[in-house]
């Protein structure tokens, strides 16, 4: 079986590669450092999920995630949103945007990990009740 592919949207080089060495085991990690590179990677390697940083150049997270989601090919993917901003606007508004689910940071790995295991054990279990 293919491993999952997944996007990490990150312009720190830190949590990029925190990002990398938790999910990098299980999963085939393609990583972008501004919005416009994760549009690219996005289309050409159609991922499964991306972690996508809020506060990233070129296009926000915000941005990238209503593009993403205008496209019926990214129906599927799981979009996980990235913040350092704490106020409930903003998570509001990454929910509306498209994105599934949001981590804050500071995180902690195991919940990283966790919750990447838990959206797609969500989405699998989705998708097989819906070929039935």
């Amino acid at each position: 079986m293919d491993k999952k592919k997944v996007l990490i949207v990150e312009d720190e080089e830190l949590i990029q590669k925190f990002f990398v060495e938790i999910l990098e085991y299980k999963y085939d990690i393609h990583v972008a450092n501004d919005g416009d590179e994760a549009i690219q990677l996005a289309n050409e390697v159609l991922p499964d999920l991306i972690l996508l940083d809020i506060m990233i150049p070129l296009k926000n997270g915000f941005e990238v995630c209503t593009l993403l989601r205008k496209e019926k090919k990214f129906d599927k993917t799981i979009i996980i949103m990235v913040t350092g901003l704490s106020d409930r606007d903003s998570k509001m508004k990454a929910l509306k945007m498209g994105s599934d689910d949001i981590i804050a940071k500071p995180f902690n790995p195991i919940d990283v990990r966790t919750k990447v295991q838990l959206m797609f054990r969500l989405r699998d279990r989705l998708l097989e009740s819906g070929s039935e």
